[in-house]
């Protein structure tokens, strides 16, 4: 009897044994990019070309009737694409950027001089438009047309002594509209279909998708640190602040984006809705503790934003130790991503939009 159950306990666990040897790990940096790409970039792509639209009409009905109401409704619209274009720059990644439609969508701080001086001559087309640099048109340059005197019956006076005025707002919001087209096209299945491309990528190292995913995140951590924070806190290369190159500066919603861009990069990380990066991280950890170390960091961010209590413009100068402490973060959380999250996952940093600054 003895024997028997020695026997019966030895085929247990062989077969214990046998089945964990037989276990399959999880193809992670293939799952992740499929679920990211399903899960969040087509759903999102889908969700700013209705906002386009619905920013295209608004536009419309305020050239032909430039009332309050309607100015406002223009506001409403852009500043609602605006932060939510924010939540999708991450994803500027293989054909979007290598097709530059981030710099096309929103490169700032806007050229303001050449918008008045198309405006003022009057000699403008659509096709001279198209030639002109993205700081006079797109994101920058509508947020500084809708937004350039906050209060609108000082800024509907100046739509009312030049029509020049609201037919260049026309034609750069189209433009803008065609620019939103053509990234969505960029990964659609009826376009270039870079979505499946993007998922069956077979690439290893520095052009797999995964790596790609990861570099987009990083350039997100590093623009928001650099471009967004340090340079206009005066905490990069110089001492001296200047609030003009703020994001967004005349609509004064900067941190909101930067809470936007920060709050995508935790998505991809953390989101029950997708496989998810922190999951891969813990399957080669094996606890949470760098998953967390990342977790707390963005909890850092986030609340020293909804800390600071004045446009950036004005809490560069304002409220320079909320500003330190949100570089600060910002940095630890780069560091976090170039250090020890590289390393486990064996990622190869590539350039971003700051390199050369």
């Amino acid at each position: 009897m003895k024997k028997a159950i020695l026997l019966l306990a030895i085929i247990s666990f062989f077969y214990v044994s046998c089945s964990n040897d037989n276990t399959v790990t999880p193809d992670y940096k293939h799952e992740i990019v499929t679920s990211v790409t399903d899960q969040i970039i087509l759903p999102n792509l889908n969700t700013i070309l209705e906002k386009s639209i619905a920013l295209k009409n608004s536009v419309e009905q305020f050239s032909k009737d430039q009332t309050t109401n309607n100015l406002l409704n223009v506001r409403s619209k852009l500043t609602n694409i605006t932060e939510f274009y924010a939540k999708m720059y991450v994803f500027n990644i293989g054909q979007a950027k290598s097709n530059f439609m981030n710099r096309k969508i929103n490169f700032w701080p806007v050229y303001n001089i050449s918008i008045e001086k198309n405006i003022s001559e009057g000699t403008f087309t659509k096709s001279s438009i198209l030639n002109l640099g993205s700081a006079a048109k797109n994101l920058p340059g509508l947020n500084y047309l809708v937004f350039k005197k906050q209060n609108t019956t000082d800024l509907l006076k100046e739509y009312s002594a030049n029509i020049n005025r609201v037919r260049y707002l026309k034609l750069i919001t189209n433009e803008f509209h065609n620019n939103i087209i053509q990234v969505s096209s960029i990964w659609s299945s009826t376009g270039n279909n870079y979505a499946e491309s993007f998922k069956s990528n077979n690439e290893k190292g520095l052009l797999s998708s995964f790596n790609l995913l990861y570099n987009g995140m990083y350039n997100v951590i590093d623009n928001c640190k650099v471009t967004k924070v340090g340079k206009p806190g005066g905490l990069e290369k110089s001492l001296h602040t200047n609030p003009e190159i703020v994001e967004n500066f005349y609509t004064g919603n900067s941190l909101n984006l930067i809470y936007n861009n920060i709050t995508s990069v935790e998505e991809i990380l953390f989101s029950d809705k997708i496989t998810s990066v922190s999951t891969y991280i813990k399957s080669i950890t094996k606890n949470d503790d760098l998953n967390n170390q990342i977790k707390n960091k963005i909890k850092t961010i986030k609340e020293t934003i909804k800390s600071i209590k004045k446009p950036l413009k004005e809490a560069v100068n304002t409220d320079k130790t909320n500003i330190k402490k949100l570089h600060v973060s910002l940095k630890e959380l780069l560091v976090l991503f170039h250090t020890d999250v590289r390393s486990i996952l064996s990622i190869i940093i590539t350039g971003t939009d700051n390199d050369g600054d």
